[in-house]
This record gives structure tokens, sequence and C-alpha cells, in this order.
């Protein structure tokens, strides 16, 4: 079955493929032999890209192929050098796609990819790393290929096998929005960890889909309203958490799971039916590995190799960040023993010695031999990073280490189009000494009921007390602390208690001029029940809520705002659940957090270049706020626009701004939030 996109409408996909049906045919209608050669190298290239779709069940409007490609236009940082665009008026649907070539080519094989009778129009994002499997696979059962890119293998499993059974199929990351012209049906999918992003959601009689939410801004029924419930989450954790979205009325699509939208015009808000295809596996305290814990690193070690193996696989250059930390490092180290030349590697230095971890990158990289660079991040290119912030974050985002990953990304995309993480392994193997100590509060809290309710009775009774005032700045605060005192003290489980322990801005309330609730993230992670209280459960509770929505959303669009692709070989979803099948013990082996990564280091690299304390990837905010930052910072919360937009209590953050100027507290945290948020509310 020959494959075509970037076509405007169904019917010219099914005119040129009746013509087109060979090689040969190709070159009979003016694709000349070279041209086959520029399109063989491009659908090799990996689909590092956005995309973006709006379904209109009143029927399409004339200007509707031009306002796709307008939404694709909003996609460009994620791929500059290629589009293409579908629509079919039947189903009332537009595709819009961006992507980064190397070459200038022919619009054929480019996305969207469009199926011979006009059937399937398909998006991806992302990469199918066990693409050559599949495809022999599928070429036993009859199937012939125009190219050799993954998204050809992907559109002809769905032919072959239907989009869910596929994607069981698949090993990679990927967002997915799939059209159905026989069956009227949209479907949008997720890969399994949620490492590329997807959003939808409805305005004014319009379903929107894409990459990224400012996709949707060129289109007249995008209307933009802040959802102050997502707000007040946002506060809360510095990131918006899913399936929440800033926006009113949008979501983001869970990791897993697969949206279905009727494409008959029957649709409304609500329509969409979800399922999932893959779940995260629940931690086994009882342990189904019955090996030993060497038994059990080595089988690790040959996932690992294996995975890291088809991720290097690419025509393009390969590289990979080093902090110089376990995870990394050792990611680093299974790549240079199966490269057959120096693997480029990464690193952000400070001229803080507390935050500067490049040294011993360095140094690793040398034992290595890998082909090493590192950058020296300096004060002066602080403010342009931060304007960079709110154009390369699709929602606001809030963790200050995104600067430095940024300058990270943009160093890495002048060597390389593609660099390998090593994030994941803290979730996977409870690297964070935060887990253990959560639950050990936890046991000694629950240990003493008497000082339970001795709290109970002394936080209600001073609430009620309090609530008596009349209204002024002193009783909110009173309150809130209150509040804070009632999620610490007061949890009913170790989910809502780790809550509060993840929380980094612990009263977001205080200071919202409208606060509203919104259901938790740790609400739709299920309940906790015993016998699952237990340190692997906050590790899984993380995995399915810092891990997609903090620690992934961070990398891909550092990275993607400099149209460099990330992958993760920790997330291979085969290692996910092979790290699910041991306990916390063996994870924490003879006292040492994540130990089977530490024995695959150890085998590579002597441990005095890596065993040190966990250093994190900090950054010097308090201090840059009131220096390189502080003009741009005082914009931002300038009284006159707080009161305006209504979104914060002006007197609580101004009260915070000078307490941070004036060094009597350090409310960098807090301020950076808001900060951002606010910048990404103009931007936006």
């Amino acid at each position: 079955m020959f494959l075509l996109s970037g076509f405007s409408a169904n019917s010219q996909a099914k005119k040129f493929s009746r013509a087109i049906v060979t090689s040969a045919g190709f070159a009979r209608e003016g694709g000349s032999v070279m041209d086959l050669l520029l399109l063989w190298m491009w659908s090799r290239l990996p689909p590092m890209c956005g995309f973006a779709g709006f379904h209109a069940p009143r029927g399409l409007s004339e200007n509707a192929l031009t306002l796709a490609r307008q939404m694709g236009e909003q996609l460009r940082h994620r791929g500059p050098n290629d589009s293409g665009e579908w629509l079919d008026p039947v189903v009332a649907t537009a595709l819009a796609f961006r992507r980064l070539s190397i070459l200038d080519l022919s619009r054929f094989g480019h996305q969207p990819m469009v199926t011979a009778d006009g059937r399937f129009a398909l998006m991806m994002n992302g990469e199918i790393y066990n693409h050559a499997g599949l495809r022999t696979e599928l070429e036993r059962l009859g199937h012939a290929f125009c190219g050799h890119s993954d998204t050809e293998v992907l559109l002809q499993g769905i032919v072959a096998w239907g989009l869910e059974a596929t994607l069981q199929r698949c090993v990679g990351m990927y967002a997915v929005a799939l059209v159905d012209t026989q069956e009227r049906l949209l479907l949008l999918a997720r890969d399994r960890l949620g490492e590329k992003p997807l959003y939808y959601g409805w305005s004014n009689h319009h379903f929107f889909f894409g990459s990224e939410i400012a996709a949707f801004r060129p289109h007249p029924a995008f209307a933009r309203e802040v959802d102050r419930g997502a707000l007040g989450l946002y506060l809360r954790y510095g990131y918006v958490p899913s399936p929440h979205c800033i926006l009113a009325g949008f979501r983001k699509l869970a990791p897993g799971c697969i949206l279905a939208l009727a494409l008959d015009g029957s649709a409304t808000p609500g329509a969409e039916k979800l399922r999932r295809y893959w779940s995260l596996p629940k931690p086994d305290e009882d342990g189904s590995f019955r090996g030993t814990p060497e038994e059990y690193a080595d089988g690790l070690e040959d996932l690992l190799r294996k995975t890291i193996r088809m991720q290097m696989v690419a025509d393009v250059p390969v590289g990979a960040f080093l902090s110089g930390g376990i995870d990394s490092s050792t990611i680093v180290a299974l790549m240079q023993a199966q490269g057959n030349r120096p693997v480029k590697t990464f690193s952000i230095g400070f001229p803080d010695a507390r935050l500067d971890e490049s040294a011993h990158a360095e140094r690793i990289a040398k034992h290595l031999g890998t082909d090493h660079q590192t950058w020296r991040f300096e004060d002066s290119e602080v403010l342009s990073l931060t304007e960079k912030v709110s154009q390369a974050y699709s929602e606001p985002f809030a963790d200050d280490s995104q600067l430095p990953t940024l300058a990270l990304s943009r160093l890495a995309a002048q060597q390389v189009t593609v660099s390998l993480s090593g994030d994941g392994g803290d979730e996977l193997f409870h690297g964070y000494g935060r887990y253990a100590q959560s639950f050990r509060r936890w046991q000694e809290m629950r240990r003493f009921p008497g000082l339970h309710a001795g709290w109970s009775c002394a936080i209600n009774t001073a609430a009620a007390g309090v609530k008596l005032l009349p209204d002024s700045p002193p009783k909110r605060r009173w309150l809130s602390l209150l509040g804070k005192g009632r999620e610490q003290w007061l949890a009913k489980d170790l989910a809502a208690y780790y809550r509060h322990r993840v929380s980094v801005v612990k009263n977001p309330d205080l200071f919202l001029a409208r606060p509203e609730a919104g259901r938790e993230c740790f609400d739709d992670v299920g309940p906790v029940s015993a016998p699952q209280e237990t340190v692997s459960w906050l590790a899984y509770l993380d995995e399915q809520t810092y891990l997609p929505d903090h620690v992934l959303v961070k990398v891909d669009r550092a990275a993607m705002a400099y149209s460099l692709e990330t992958r993760i070989p920790l997330l291979d979803h085969r290692i996910v659940e092979y790290a699910a099948k041991v306990s916390h013990q063996v994870k924490h082996f003879q006292g040492k957090p994540k130990w089977p990564l530490r024995r695959l280091l150890h085998k590579r690299v002597p441990v005095e270049l890596w065993e040190r304390p966990k250093m994190g990837f900090g950054t010097p905010m308090g201090r840059w706020l009131c220096g390189p930052l502080r003009d741009w910072a005082e914009a931002q919360l300038a009284p006159e626009r707080l009161r305006r937009e209504g979104f914060f209590d002006c007197e609580e953050l101004r009260r915070c701004w000078t307490e941070h100027q004036q060094g009597k507290r350090n409310r960098a945290s807090l301020l950076w939030h808001v900060l951002v948020f606010q910048a990404w509310f103009l931007a936006f």
C-alpha cells in the first residue's frame, strides 16, 4: 500500500494514490531517482515534530485549511523545516504537522500521512524504536512499504491490527492523532510514560488537539480562559498536574491512554471516550523476581543495554546529557561501550561551587573517553533564558532548573540532533531521600494516635477562634497557616501526607485572589489502602504525577525549544515493568539507593568518580531575583497589573517581594512560580 501525506484534501490523496503505486510510478509523475534517494533519506530521520488539529461538528469553514496551516506555524520550533496539512469536509476535521528535516524534499512521504484508499490520516510526534521488527512482521503479512519511516510502519500496523493492538506492540515515545474517515472517528493516543505531550479540549463548538495549547491561538473559535482550580494546583506544585490544563475546557491526555471522538456531527463537550491500553505496574513488595539482587542487576543491565542500542539507532548525530550522577553516567557508559566512536556528552557548570557538578561530569567523561563539552552558566545570560521560558513551555512551569536545562539543550543542539538522558532512575529505583523520610514520619505519626487527636483539637479550636476575627490580611495568614497544619498533621492517609510533603507552596490559597479547589492529582491516582502504605507506593505516586508532569515536561519542552529530540532509556516500558518486580529492599540493597544502577556503573567507572551526596540541578534563584532578574520580576509584579488581571493577591505578593529584596526571608520558590505564570499569561 503506497502512502501519501501533505495534501490539502482526501480527494487529492486518492487521485495521486491511483497513479503512484511504485517507485517507477513515482518517477513517471515527475520524481527523479535523486528524488527517491532524498525521500528515502528523509524518511529515516527521527520525527522531532509537533502537530495540531481541530474538528468542527457543525462543519468546516472555507478557510479551514488556512487556519490549520497557521496553527502548524505556532509549532515551528518543534519542526522548522517541513510542514503538511490535511482536511476532509465530510468528517469536518483538519490536521497540521511540523517536522524537523535536514533536506528540502518533496511532499511525498511527509505527514499527515494518508493511506492510499484515503481511509486513515495519521500524525505522530515521537519515535517507534522497534519499527524495524514491526516492519518485518507486516511484510510477512503482505504489506508493502514505500519508505523507511516509523510513521509508515505505525500506519500500516493500524491497517493490519487496529490502533490499540499496534500500540501494544510498539516500543517508543509518541503522541498520535488518527482520523478514520470510514468509521468517522478521531483517535488520540499517548505513549505509556507520557514522554510526548498531547492536549485536547473544547472551545466555541470546536474540538482542538495538539502538542501545545499555543497551537490553538490562530483559530477564531479558540477562547483563552484560565482555569482557576488548575492555577491553584500549579502554584502548589510548580506544574499543572494531569489531567488538568491551565486553560478552562482543556485537558492533557493521560499516559497510556486512547481518546476516541465521533466525527459524525454529534460530538459535544464530554462526548469523548477514554480507554487505557497500558497501566503503570503497581509495586510488588513481595517481589515477583525470585533471583538474587545480583541476578536482578544483571537482568537490568541486559535490558538497558538492548534499550540503549535501540535508541542510539539514527541517521543523525546522537549524544547524551552527562551530569556526573549515577543515572546519566550509567547511560553514557553503556552508550560508549556499544559505540564505535566517542559519544558526544554535554554538561552545565555554575560559578557557585555548591551547585556545580561539571567537574564530576568531566572526570567521568575523561574516564569513558567521550567527546565532552561543558557550558559555563553565567549571570549575564539569565535574563535571556528567563524570557525564553514562556515561549518554550506551553503551560506555566516553574522549576527554576529549567534555565540550565534550556542552556544544556542549546549546547547539545549545536552538535547533535538527538540526546539521551538519564531521567527516571530516581523514581524507578528510589533515589529520592524523601521516600524513606516521608514514610518514616508517617509511621511515627500513626504510632501516637493521642498526639493526632491533640493536634486535631488544637487546630480546629484555633481555626474557630480566628474565623471570629474581622476580615484582614493577618486573619487570612492565620487561617492559611492552620490549613497547612491540618494537611501535615491530620492527613487521612499516606498519599495525602505525601501530597503535603511534595508541595512546593504549601498554602497557595493565601496568594490567590480567588482560590478555587481543583481535584488533586493524588485523588486521581487511586486510594491508598493497606498493605500499600510502603516506600514503594510513594515512588509509584511519583511515577504517575511528578515524573510525567514535571521531570519529562522540563526536559521535552527545553529540548524542543532548540529542535533537539531527547530519548530516555530508563523509561522503556519493559524496564519500568522490570523495576516493579522487586521491593524497596532490593533497590536499596546494602543501604545504597539505586543499588542495581550502582552495580552497573561500578563495572565501568571507578566508584570514587561518582560516589557523592546527591546534588540535583539547582540554581541561585534567590540571588538572581535580587540581581539580574530584579527589574524583569518587578515588571511582572507591578501592583496595577496584579490587580487588573485578578489572579493573585497583590498585597501578599508585594509583601513577599519586599521581604525577599530586604533579605528577611528567601521567597524565591513562591516568587518564581508567580513570575513564570505572569510571563506566560502575558506571552500567551
